[in-house]
């Protein structure tokens, strides 16, 4: 788990829209529900709800704006337990000043620990989960933007040239291009070696291993994925999983390839 805590994080700045959005519906639960002995306020509910959704907007507006170019300035790496604390830390803030508005402003600074204690809970319930969504849907985003990223980065020596042994002597070998190499998959006693030819997806079955393969295809574009896989990664359209294996889709094959646990690790570091 903490392992999972210590992977980059995207560092994001919530746009005004969003900060609006979020004070906009603290308004309405503080109006709509009346927790934390709102309800007995004798005033214009509507107008207190108003400084309720005011302070959230000064919170976030502030933290996003302001104390984030700061963290900005000190931190190399934002992980995404940086992350979580921030938030945590700017939910416990919003509590805190909304309970001093209420206390102070609201009930003629009655203060009471208790309700204190249940604001904050209150406001962790109701912040949480969209703060958990939001942290999920950056983290998702920003996976696939890397690997986006990361086969950019992987398309030169398109025109390197391969031979791949054929260990029957009667068949000729297989000269193959880096760009047109797409996989190759283990198949008994052969390989299969899938490539383009034409702009269409090919496929020749050659006597040797996945292994010879591999020390033949000597090049960091070329990934042993799986015992029975090897992959041209910048052929890479999508890549989903987690820690236990990913499935990864390549052009123009319809079908998805594995990256066996074994693999995993060494493949999120192309795109970590």
């Amino acid at each position: 788990m903490m392992k999972y805590l210590q992977r980059k994080y995207p560092f994001p700045r919530r746009n005004m829209n969003s900060i609006i959005l979020i004070s906009i519906g603290i308004t309405l639960i503080l109006f709509i529900f009346q927790p934390f002995n709102f309800n007995l306020y004798k005033g214009n509910k509507a107008v207190a709800s108003l400084g309720f959704g005011a302070i959230t907007f000064a919170c976030l507006y502030l933290s996003n704006y302001i104390i984030k170019e700061r963290i900005a300035q000190n931190f190399k790496k934002w992980i995404l337990l940086s992350e979580i604390i921030y938030i945590w830390g700017l939910i416990l803030t919003i509590s805190i000043l909304n309970y001093i508005y209420f206390s102070t402003v609201l009930m003629d600074m009655s203060f009471n620990i208790v309700i204190l204690l249940y604001m904050i809970c209150y406001t962790f319930l109701i912040g949480i989960i969209p703060a958990t969504v939001l942290i999920l849907i950056n983290y998702n985003i920003f996976l696939r933007s890397q690997l986006n990223s990361f086969i950019d980065t992987q398309k030169g020596d398109d025109d390197l040239e391969f031979t791949i042994t054929n260990q029957l002597t009667r068949e000729k070998d297989l000269n193959i291009k880096l760009s047109e190499f797409v996989f190759a998959e283990a198949d008994k006693n052969n390989v299969k070696i899938y490539y383009l030819s034409a702009n269409e997806l090919k496929c020749k079955s050659i006597k040797s291993t996945i292994t010879s393969v591999h020390e033949e295809l000597n090049h960091c574009n070329l990934f042993r994925c799986h015992r029975s896989f090897i992959v041209n990664l910048s052929k890479i359209e999508s890549a989903k999983g987690n820690s236990n294996g990913y499935m990864v889709k390549l052009h123009p094959y319809k079908n998805t390839i594995p990256v066996s646990r074994k693999y995993v690790g060494e493949f999120k570091s192309f795109i970590y």
